[in-house]
């Protein structure tokens, strides 16, 4: 889990719900883990979006920029 900071000055939760594996049998680019973003300050809709494949599969490895970027093509549910 991870929190960062929005261009609005809203801090944002970003953790991976879903790690994307479902079997050893499916494409990579089918089966992605999804971030969900989760605004801290306010009550918003929660958003999710996949993890590109250009990117490592962990939070850990993105820089807050690159999660920054994640949220803005997040959508919401």
């Amino acid at each position: 889990m991870r929190v960062i900071v929005g261009a609005s000055g809203l801090r944002w939760k970003a953790e991976i719900v879903s790690h994307g594996k479902t079997s050893e049998y499916l494409h990579r680019r089918v089966h992605r883990p999804i971030v969900q973003f989760e605004c801290l300050d306010r009550r918003q809709a929660r958003r999710y979006a996949p993890l590109p494949t250009d990117l490592p599969p962990s939070l850990e490895g993105l820089s807050d920029n690159q999660l920054l970027d994640l949220l803005q093509r997040a959508a919401a549910h």
